[in-house]
């Protein structure tokens, strides 16, 4: 479901197929029916055939030619009977309902004080033990498990992630926010901001499975996304804007306002993936206080109205994704 060289995002769940057939007699060799694709959320539809030989068949004949009818009401029926037992998708299952958040940009999740005080602190005593930041003019940087570009030059190398980070990853696995498919997520960026800093509204691009994990420690921050743009549309290639010191994009329409924002709080997990992140540029205001204005949807949560402020102290955040590798060189990707 994944091509290397491809500049599209891959699906956020993986695709599903069904073959339907009428059952063989055991005389009969071949199994034959048709062969039905089932995006998500859409009614399955027939893409071809499939053909299968009984196990215990011996020296099968030729196939047949077209596969046995079989009633419509019949597959309507087997249909309706596998519907009941796909298990459903890790983000849609109940536990994450009270998480949705509910604004103008869908596929947005939202926890408060998903990591306890103490391991908050903890955390940030261990990153600012480390002394490897790359200092940019909008924030000071780290990356952990995919950094080292590969000898080919098509992609990166994978390393394996501190134990500390490593943790985290596998408790976001095991609450199914990453597919398991692609466990673990390989790549975790560490972003320090001073009061006044911020980063531009961007999108990470197709590089990525479409789904990323913020958690915040530190001072607490305003997070914007900003509406869906016709000129972000089918546009390819990967190129770094040295001005923002983010991917590269086309220059938002003057006066463009974010369609949601959210106060994220030291501790919280921001979880956002599918059109949120395919599309809806996301970003932080460079500035030293955050201002509460009605596009904040969880400000009312957390016992704030709009027109009140917050003075921002320096903040760190942890950005967990899972970087698509573009090349087969490293044996652990």
């Amino acid at each position: 479901q994944y091509v290397p060289t491809s500049v599209k995002h891959t699906p956020t769940e993986p695709h599903r197929f069904r073959g339907i057939a009428r059952a063989p007699q055991r005389s009969e060799a071949w199994w034959t029916g048709e062969w039905y694709f089932c995006p998500v959320k859409q009614p399955p539809r027939v893409v071809g055939h499939f053909r299968a030989i009984q196990r215990d068949a011996g020296q099968p004949g030729p196939p047949p030619s077209q596969p046995a009818d079989c009633p419509l009401e019949a597959k309507k029926v087997v249909i309706s009977k596998l519907d009941k037992l796909l298990e459903p998708f890790p983000m849609e299952e109940p536990r994450w309902l009270p998480h949705r958040v509910n604004g103008n940009i869908g596929d947005v999740h939202y926890v408060r004080s998903w990591l306890e005080p103490q391991k908050v602190q903890e955390f940030q005593r261990i990153i600012e033990k480390s002394g490897c930041w790359e200092h940019m003019n909008t924030r000071d940087t780290q990356e952990f498990g995919s950094s080292r570009r590969c000898p080919c030059g098509r992609g990166l190398m994978r390393e394996a992630l501190p134990a500390w980070q490593a943790g985290i990853v596998n408790a976001l696995h095991n609450l199914g926010v990453f597919h398991p498919v692609l466990f673990p997520a390989n790549s975790v960026r560490i972003n320090r901001y001073a009061p006044g800093q911020g980063i531009h509204p961007h999108l990470d691009g197709p590089v990525y499975f479409p789904r990323a994990a913020i958690i915040s420690l530190g001072s607490q921050c305003v997070f914007d996304f900003y509406p869906r743009l016709e000129l972000d549309e089918d546009r390819a290639g990967f190129t770094w804007d040295r001005d923002n010191e983010v991917p590269a994009a086309p220059a938002l329409p003057p006066n463009t306002k974010p369609a949601m924002s959210l106060l994220l709080e030291p501790g919280s997990l921001l979880i956002f993936s599918g059109d949120a992140f395919v599309h809806s540029r996301h970003g932080i205001a460079a500035v030293e206080t955050d201002d509460i204005g009605p596009q904040v949807v969880n400000a009312k949560d957390i016992g704030l109205s709009v027109g009140d402020s917050l003075k921002r102290d320096r903040r760190v955040s942890l950005t967990i994704r899972h970087l698509l590798p573009r090349c087969m060189c490293s044996s652990l990707i």
